[in-house]
């Protein structure tokens, strides 16, 4: 995926705020306004869905054995918790992959891989970061594009069971005039802008 950096060999958290300030920089010498969206993903790592991964993996024409591998390193895990030195009883995980071993992050990847992409849009991920640019010359020509492009990237999230911390979600303009911005909202919920 070009637009993933975190997970990616040789290409660093540098490379993608390079990348960035050099999409802003070009709009800027342009006289074009840049919007960016900020995603929180909440829990990301520990919420893929499984099923959906799977579902994925066959239709990116993996092949068997490779689908049966990864489904055999998600399935049938359990935890405990260790509560004033005892040990609950071991649960089931239902969603999520390992952290801390080789697989987490390709296998997160992959389950990213299908983000919506659109020609306007800039998409900027970065491990479980995500930030979707627009510019225009206006504030309409800026938001409106961005603004059905979170419709668009809400109903993806709902399908593959992503869940968004809209808290945690904020917008950034990228501005020279004090124009009066329309707000642009995720699920319903307005996202404040920043300077």
């Amino acid at each position: 995926m070009p637009q993933e950096f975190g997970l990616t060999p040789q290409l660093s958290t540098t490379h993608q705020l390079l990348r960035v300030v050099k999409h802003i920089n070009e709009g800027k010498n342009s006289n074009l306004a840049t919007a960016a969206i900020y995603l929180g993903i909440a829990k990301t790592f520990d919420k893929v869905w499984m099923e959906g991964l799977i579902h994925k993996l066959i239709s990116y024409k993996f092949p068997q054995y490779i689908i049966e591998i990864i489904q055999s390193y998600l399935k049938n895990r359990h935890f405990t918790v260790l509560v004033k030195n005892s040990d609950s009883i071991p649960r089931k995980l239902q969603a999520g992959v390992p952290q801390g071993g080789i697989l987490g992050p390709i296998i997160f990847v992959l389950f990213m891989n299908d983000i919506p992409q659109v020609r306007n849009i800039m998409i900027s991920l970065y491990a479980d970061d995500t930030a979707i640019l627009s510019q225009g010359k206006t504030p309409d020509k800026t938001i409106v594009p961005l603004q059905n492009y979170l419709k668009n990237l809400a109903a993806w999230l709902v399908r593959w069971k992503i869940k968004l911390n809209v808290g945690k979600t904020e917008a950034i303009l990228f501005n020279k005039k004090n124009d009066d911005w329309p707000e642009v909202k995720i699920y319903g919920t307005p996202i404040e802008w920043k300077k």
